[in-house]
């Protein structure tokens, strides 16, 4: 029998521990989990999903590309596969520490080819020729002129992980899209395409059982990272991300089992989407409440953002200030200020509604 977990404060987690490395936990009949190391503070660590598959499995994710991850991969499929095959990889997101192994895992098992969306597809193969959101140089001009401080444009340029450093891509992909089903064993899978974190992001629905491989659409603990990248620098990438939110809010079951790419599985993913929405909402509030004549998304790290940032962080932090500044701009609540060095500066618009609240119902 099923709870109704929607009216409890917080999440609650059924694991209290990772897996061990190189070992696997069945978190549900025929899914097992395992947990790799990535290179970023941060985020410590990344799960990846094996899925009993009829005569094989199912690989969700591919974990950062370097030997250290394919060392434990190695060891886990050899004491957790039960002498079957890895016969079809997923891939949720571009990102590296989901999608770093791709070539290699394609061709371990046979030239397979990885399962994906083709905006993820192809941030992916434009990422690894330094495009996208891994154009370090044109990144450090933007940051520039969203008034980040010398010191840490520096400090960015020395220390963020270039994409190819941690990715190896085959040269094939299978496209899926919105609503796509796909058959796992006995479970069907529905795809719901997220937006926000990445260009078209996979999370994996099974209704029957009620649970959803989500990714790092929705996380316990941490926020996904939620930015704006130079090559579309006035893109509402937050309100994208939080109309994904809405959507998980109407389609899951509140008792779902969410399965993510970081931190551990949880339940009651309506109260942590809601959490989601008003810890955005503060920030937005935060940024109106410091936006005393003109501000920039560099001039607003220390107030968004608590810590010592490495350099690395600081390009997903100046990411995420201007997404928050993009979307008050949408809601007019900021103006970006004309200026004849083609800096970015934002001032309030004069409009007194009171605070902004979570748009999520």
């Amino acid at each position: 029998m099923s709870t109704d977990l929607s009216g409890i404060e917080g999440v609650t987690y059924p694991w209290d521990d990772y897996p061990e490395r190189g070992a696997v936990r069945e978190v549900a009949p025929g899914i097992l989990w395992l947990s790799t190391k990535v290179p970023f503070v941060g985020l410590r660590q990344v799960n990846l999903w094996l899925l009993s598959d009829g005569d094989g499995w199912t690989m969700i994710d591919c974990g950062f590309g370097w030997d250290e991850t394919r060392e434990q991969l190695e060891t886990t499929w050899k004491s957790a596969l039960g002498g079957l095959p890895v016969k079809r990889l997923i891939v949720t997101h571009y990102h590296p520490d989901h999608a770093g192994n791709m070539a290699w895992i394609s061709e371990r098992w046979g030239d397979l080819l990885p399962v994906m969306t083709l905006g993820e597809w192809f941030a992916a193969n434009i990422s690894m020729n330094f495009g996208y959101a891994d154009n370090i140089k044109q990144r450090g001009v933007w940051h520039a002129s969203h008034g980040l401080d010398v010191e840490r444009q520096k400090l960015f340029a020395k220390d963020v992980v270039p994409y190819d450093q941690g990715v190896s891509l085959p040269q094939q992909f299978k496209r899926v899209r919105e609503n796509d089903t796909i058959a796992i064993g006995n479970d069907r899978w529905r795809v719901i395409v997220g937006q926000g974190h990445a260009p078209e992001h996979v999370s994996l629905y099974c209704a029957e059982r009620r649970i959803l491989i989500a990714g790092d659409q929705i996380l316990p603990q941490i926020t996904t990272n939620v930015s704006t990248w130079p090559m579309e620098p006035e893109a509402d990438t937050l309100a994208s991300f939080l109309e994904t939110c809405q959507k998980f809010l109407d389609q899951l079951h509140p008792d779902t089992l969410i399965l993510p790419s970081h931190r551990k599985p949880f339940r009651n993913v309506l109260f942590r989407l809601r959490e989601l929405g008003h810890h955005h909402a503060a920030r937005l509030n935060l940024i109106l409440d410091e936006t005393h004549g003109e501000v920039t998304a560099g001039g607003l790290l220390d107030v968004l953002f608590r810590g010592k940032l490495d350099g690395h962080q600081i390009g997903f932090a100046m990411g995420e200030a201007i997404a928050h500044l993009n979307y008050l701009v949408a809601i007019g609540r900021l103006k970006r200020v004309e200026t004849r060095d083609g800096s970015w500066r934002y001032a309030k618009t004069g409009s007194h509604e009171g605070p902004v609240t979570s748009p999520l119902k």
